[in-house]
This record gives structure tokens, C-alpha cells and sequence, in this order.
């Protein structure tokens, strides 16, 4: 119809946009192939009457043009410039794109077979992957391909019971030209959003992203060997032996590495496998960090002037009213610290403490603090947000955390370094714009804090799987069992790890199979970090402080000042002294 009926396309187009309007714009589609190639480079892609009117009007007009330009051919042309432009999956895009994307040939190569693969791809990429272990979808779409080339006269029943019968060889180790998926497909969306949806297909463009591939091959490996151990912990067969479906309930994971400094992102792992799911769980997945969140809520204590690490809670389980019900917040494994320091609550990540100190600074203060860090996630200011219970990504929170490793500075991310035009004239160009956003000596005394955290609390394991340089970071596990986190920092680097279940449904929780232990941030996600870490060979430095700070030697537990063997260096605030034990004593007895 496309190349021999104009008639049937406008009454085809015009029936559709009534049909429309009638069920409010959004039931069906009826886009031809000029359609396809207007909307591609001059529109949005939402089924909406507005935007069908305009692929109507602007196809039409389209048409008129190239047969006035190329004559009788021009629908020749038209169907180029769609083979060449459409998306083929896999991050394939254009007809040679996808040749060698799947097959490893030219497109002059293809057999019938994959001919007709390809011709089917645009319809519904994602489902139909060549790559997905279940291939019957592919193949009946093919089948249609064949069967509608036979009954127009381009080939005979021979030709497409020969085709369906030949071998289907795809090309090893998949997609061999684009090592960075998700990445890749963060950039289109960026790139879009710059410039808009025609700019990928047919822009000529040249994009400088800020990906640092020896990183990101590191991170692809940590992640990779870190679910593989996860999944011999939690009972799961081989990830690589089993079917397209059953991967859908496998563990998964994400990670991702900036520069705090300039907001470059180096490194992105979105998930196991792109071919199974697009879904990138780096920057799209929103869910609860657990204790993640409490360097926030510390943070915001200390800004408010009502706390400093050395102040003193009894750290045990209280029930507050919350909107006409008791709530008990509880630790884990219902222990509990008693008399203690803020600064060894959050080394040891007491929940008690955490609802305590919410609930007297008031969960606003927190919401404002984490959304001035730069979490972009929707908060409310509920006393539950002590403990992570709302839902963030990961790119947020290694926004938030590269705030505090910059002393303050928030940088936003980036993917995009430049791009330039054909000719290299640069249209746009990231520079970092750091933004002061928390008092740097409170920032310094959260460094400090959560490096005891690696070294002796909840943080711990990145140390036993072998990072041994300067680091600082919090762990974060979910009351439920089903996500993990451990976001940490290095002077110069801030990476952010998830592990949990896309589908939490049916019971699937983070817990060994045979010991039943519960896998937490500490025991799943701070090894895969650790291992990222470690691999990619960055020289070990010292975090410096930008100003002076008054470091003083104490008992962790009790803020004492000490000078033992198991005393620890805390940064506190100007004008704030350790502990005397006279202290301890008035709020022991205080607390009777």
C-alpha cells in the first residue's frame, strides 16, 4: 500500500484520527511509514489526536515534496530514509546498524531469513529480539514477513519454506560494537532531551560522554561476579543456563560511579542483561535505601545545633504515636546499644537512635537537606524517612553522598561531556557548576563519620574483600529483606551499588538459603563496591579537609576523650568538647 496507494493512506489516516478523537486520542495508531519518518524527526511519540493531526498534515506534505524532488521513485526514498532511522533494538539503529548488530554482516548479506527478521524488528523491538533465548515470538513475526513477500509476488512457497527451514546464526557474544548499553541508551534519552528525538537518527552528531571504559568494564565484572555469588547464596541455578522468564526472578543488581567533583558519571551498570530488560536500575528504579538515609538525618541533627557525635542517647525501643497508631521502630536483630554517642548510633546504625533524633529535629529538616544534596526523588516528611522507608534511585543518592565527600558542593551529574555538529563546531558543552548547599565543617565531621563506618561498623566488609584505601560510605538494608545498598566514597570517586528483585511479589527476599541469614548491605553490597573499587587501580589518598577542624581522640561509645588502644578520632564542631564522665552520668541519670 505504501508504495502504490496514496489513497488508501490518507483515508487510512483520517479514519484513525477520528477513531481518536471519539476515545479521547489514545487507541489507535495507523501510522504509515511517512508517518513513522515524521514523527521520528519532527515529533513526540505520544498517542494523542494533536500529534496524529500533525503527522498527517506533515506527512502529506512530506510525500508532496520528495515527488516533486525525486519523481516517480520518491517513495524509494521515503523507505530509505526509514530503514536507515528506525530502531531495531539492542541499540541498533538503521538497517546496517542491526545487520551487524545480530548477524555480524552487511545488510547486502542477509539471508531471507534475517531479512525478515529485521524487517519485523521496528514493529516491537524489545519483544522482538533475536537475542531472547525464547525465539518464537521472532520467528512467528518473520513467518508473517515471509508469508506477506509471497502473496505480493516478491518470492515463491519454495523460497519461504527454504528460509524458514535454514539455520539462524547470530552473532556470538552479542552486540560486539557497543560494550556500554545502558549507558548508551542514558545517552540517547540525554541527548534527546537536548535536542530532540530527530537528533539521534539524523543529526550528525558527535558526542563526547564522560565514560571511562576501564572503569566501566570493571564495574560490568564486579556486579557480574557479585550476583553469580549471590545467586549460589540464594539457591538460584546458573543465570546464563536458565530461560528468558525464569531470569525475570533472579537477584539483580546495579551500580554506578561519578566524579563528585564534576558531576562526570564513569561508570553504569543498569542491570544484568539489556537484552532481557531495558529497565535501567540505576536511574530509573525508585526504591526504599534503608539506613542509607541516616547520614542524612545526622547531617541535618548537626545542622540544626541540637546534636554533635558526641551527644547522648539511650539507644533502646520506644513506641511513638504516628497519625493515631503506635509505631515501635526496632534494630536489627532487636539489638540495642543503650547509653551511646550519635557517632557510634550511626557506626553501628541504630535504628532507635536515627526515629529519635527525626522526631525531635522534625522530618522536615531532613527532607530539606536531602533534596538540597541533590536527591530528586519525591519526599515527604514523614518520621519514617529516618530509615530510608521512601523511595530514592541510585544516581540520587551518589549525588547526595558526592555533596558530602566535596565538602558541601554539590555537583549535579552528567553523561554528556560535549557534542559537536559535522563539522566540529561544539553545540554543547558540560561545565560543572558546584553549588555550597551544606556548611563544609559539618560536611567534614560526616566524612569522618562515615569512615568509621567502613572501618569498624556496619561498612566493614569493604575492608575483608580487600579495599584497603581511604574510604567512606553507609551501608542500607530494608526491613523487608529486599534491597541492599552500600554507597561509598573515596577522595575522589563516589559509587552507589543495589541488589534486590525487580518483582518483590511472591515472597523473594535477600536470605540465604541454607543458613537463612539475612543479606544485608554490608555482606552483598559493599563487596560488589569493594571489588569495583579495587580493580580499577586508582592511587590512594587521603581525604584533606578544606579548613581546620578540632579532631579529638575518643571513646566512641561513651565520647569520653581517650587515649587507648580502642579509642577513635572524632571531628567535632567549634565550641564542642568531648564527653566528661560527669556528663554521661547526668544523662544516665536522666533517663531513669
Amino acid at each position: 500500500d505504501f508504495f502504490h496507494h496514496r489513497v488508501s493512506f490518507i483515508k487510512g489516516m483520517v479514519g484513525a484520527f477520528f477513531n481518536n478523537i471519539r476515545h479521547w486520542g489514545r487507541v489507535r495508531g495507523g501510522s504509515t511509514i511517512t508517518q513513522q519518518i515524521v514523527k521520528n524527526i519532527f515529533l513526540t511519540r505520544e498517542k494523542f489526536y494533536v500529534r496524529k493531526l500533525k503527522e498527517i498534515l506533515l506527512a502529506t506534505q512530506l510525500e508532496a515534496l520528495f515527488e516533486r524532488h525525486y519523481g516517480a521513485g520518491y517513495k524509494d526514498r521515503l523507505f530509505e530514509i526509514y530503514i536507515n532511522g528506525s530502531f531495531y533494538g539492542a541499540n541498533a539503529y538503521g538497517i546496517a546498524d542491526a545487520a551487524q548488530t545480530y548477524f555480524g554482516k552487511r545488510a547486502a548479506d542477509l539471508t531471507l531469513l534475517e531479512s525478515a527478521i529485521l524487517a519485523g524488528l521496528p514493529n516491537a523491538p524489545s519483544v522482538l529480539n533475536p537475542f531472547r533465548k525464547d525465539q518464537s515470538r521472532v520467528l512467528a513475526r518473520a513467518t508473517l514477513v515471509l508469508n506477506r513477500m509471497q502473496a505480493l509476488g516478491f518470492i515463491s512457497s519454495e523460497e519461504v519454506q527454504d528460509a524458514l527451514a535454514s539455520d539462524l546464526k547470530l552473532v556470538s557474544g552479542r552486540m560486539p560494537q557497543n560494550r556500554t548499553p545502558y549507558f548508551v541508551e542514558t545517552i540517547k534519552a540525554e541527548v534527546t532531551r537536548l535536542w530532540g528525538a530527530s537528533a539521534l537518527s539524523f543529526g550528525g552528531l558527535n558526542i563526547y560522554t564522560t565514560l571511562d571504559l576501564s572503569m566501566q568494564q570493571a564495574a560490568e565484572r564486579a556486579v557480574a561476579r557479585g550476583l553469580a555469588d549471590l545467586d549460589a547464596r540464594l539457591g538460584f541455578s546458573d543465570y546464563g543456563s536458565a530461560s528468558s522468564d525464569q531470569r525475570a526472578d533472579y537477584v539483580q543488581g546495579a551500580l554506578i560511579c561519578l566524579d563528585p567533583r564534576t558531576g562526570y558519571v564513569k561508570a553504569m551498570v543498569g542491570g544484568r542483561d539489556i537484552f532481557i530488560s531495558y529497565y535501567n536500575r540505576a536511574t530509573q528504579a525508585r526504591r526504599q535505601p534503608g539506613s542509607g538515609f541516616k547520614p542524612f538525618v545526622y547531617l541535618a541533627a548537626f545542622e540544626s545545633g541540637a546534636f554533635s557525635p558526641v551527644s547522648l542517647f539511650n539507644d533502646t525501643l520506644r513506641t511513638y504515636r504516628v497519625n493515631d497508631e503506635d509505631w515501635s521502630p526496632k534494630n536489627f536483630a532487636d539489638k540495642y546499644l543503650g547509653l551511646t554517642t550519635a557517632a557510634n548510633a550511626l557506626v553501628k546504625s541504630a535504628n532507635a537512635a536515627s526515629v529519635q533524633i527525626a522526631m525531635e529535629i522534625g522530618p522536615e529538616r531532613i527532607v530539606d537537606l536531602a533534596q538540597r544534596l541533590g536527591i530528586q526523588s519525591r519526599l515527604r516528611s514523614y518520621p519514617s524517612i529516618a530509615l530510608g522507608a521512601q523511595e530514592v534511585t541510585l544516581l540520587d543518592m551518589a549525588v547526595a553522598y558526592g555533596a558530602i565527600a566535596s565538602y558541601g558542593f554539590r555537583v549535579m551529574p552528567t553523561f554528556v561531556a560535549r557534542i559537536e555538529d559535522a563539522t566540529g563546531e561544539i553545540h554543547y558543552e558540560h561545565r560543572p557548576n558546584p553549588m555550597l548547599v551544606v556548611d563544609p565543617e559539618h560536611a567534614v565531621i560526616m566524612v569522618n563519620l562515615m569512615q568509621h563506618v567502613v572501618n569498624r561498623g556496619t561498612g566493614r566488609a569493604i575492608r575483608a574483600f580487600g579495599f584497603q584505601g581511604a574510604a567512606a560510605g553507609k551501608t542500607g538494608t530494608t526491613n523487608d529483606n529486599t534491597d541492599a545498598w552500600f554507597t561509598g566514597f573515596t577522595p575522589d570517586l563516589v559509587a552507589s551499588v543495589w541488589i534486590g528483585f525487580d518483582n518483590r511479589e511472591g515472597g523473594r527476599r535477600l536470605i540465604e538459603k541454607r543458613s537463612r541469614r539475612q543479606i544485608t548491605g554490608g555482606s552483598g553490597a559493599a563487596p560488589i563496591w569493594a571489588a569495583f573499587m579495587k580493580s580499577i587501580g586508582k592511587p590512594s589518598r587521603d581525604f584533606i579537609a578544606p579548613a581546620e577542624v578540632a579532631a579529638h581522640t575518643v571513646n566512641l561509645r561513651s565520647g569520653i576523650a581517650d587515649t587507648s588502644d580502642g579509642a577513635v578520632t572524632l571531628v567535632l564542631p567549634k565550641g564542642v568538647a568531648p564527653n566528661t564522665p560527669a556528663d554521661t552520668l547526668r544523662f544516665f541519670k536522666s533517663q531513669k
